[in-house]
């Protein structure tokens, strides 16, 4: 057990955590047209309503608005970034943006920012939501998985660390692929309501794995 909390260490997580979310941040904002990602974001909420039941997803589409405008509108972060990035008091830094074209680039990533922020609202909110229709599921995965490895401790072969490394791992990389989803933009289309449903049944199934698989002697 030493040996897999030593292979993913919390400080080597945070730090792919922090370049995941570096590297995204400067695609996303400096490159993807603002348009296209308000476009495929406007998207992904629509397919949702196909997903669950419309007063589900009125309810939720509100909570999501709701969130984004007391943590990010009225909270004071919107109007913080705009006045970070879009100089408009001093004349001359103004005027340099306008020479060297720099003005659409600081629009688009002003805007950028602002949609992210409704992205990465909207998406934990999902996230929530699924979680809490699934904590049955959870709880039956996490039950048999135990009792599982209670049948395989009267057994007398040794429990494989090997198996049991290998699903503690892939539960690290769910906890990435979660990262990375509330930050990359919906390349699903009209599939990417399907994401976190697929991704909580996979860490499901890790999480049931990892128990049955776990060693006797720690």
């Amino acid at each position: 057990m030493s040996e897999l909390i030593k292979d993913h260490g919390v400080s080597k997580l945070l730090s792919l955590f922090l370049l995941i979310f570096t590297v995204s941040i400067l695609v996303i904002l400096t490159a993807m047209p603002s348009s296209l990602f308000q476009k495929e974001m406007e998207t992904e909420v629509k397919a949702l309503s196909v997903l669950i039941s419309e007063n589900q997803w009125l309810v939720l589409t509100h909570e999501v608005e709701s969130n984004y405008t007391q943590s990010y509108v009225r909270s004071g972060l919107h109007q913080a970034v705009e006045d970070a990035l879009l100089p408009s008091s001093d004349y001359k830094i103004k005027k340099i943006i306008d020479n060297f074209k720099g003005e659409f680039i600081l629009n688009r990533v002003v805007n950028n920012l602002h949609i992210l922020s409704y992205q990465m609202v909207y998406r934990l909110s999902m996230m929530k939501f699924w979680v809490w229709i699934m904590l049955p599921f959870f709880f039956a995965l996490i039950y048999d998985g135990y009792m599982v490895r209670k049948i395989r401790m009267y057994e007398p072969r040794q429990i494989s660390i090997k198996g049991s490394r290998i699903w503690t791992r892939s539960i690290v990389y769910m906890l990435v692929f979660t990262f990375c989803y509330l930050l990359i933009p919906n390349f699903l289309g009209q599939k990417a309501p399907w994401y976190p449903v697929l991704m909580l049944l996979l860490t499901g199934l890790a999480l049931r794995n990892t128990i049955s698989n776990f060693m006797k002697v720690a």
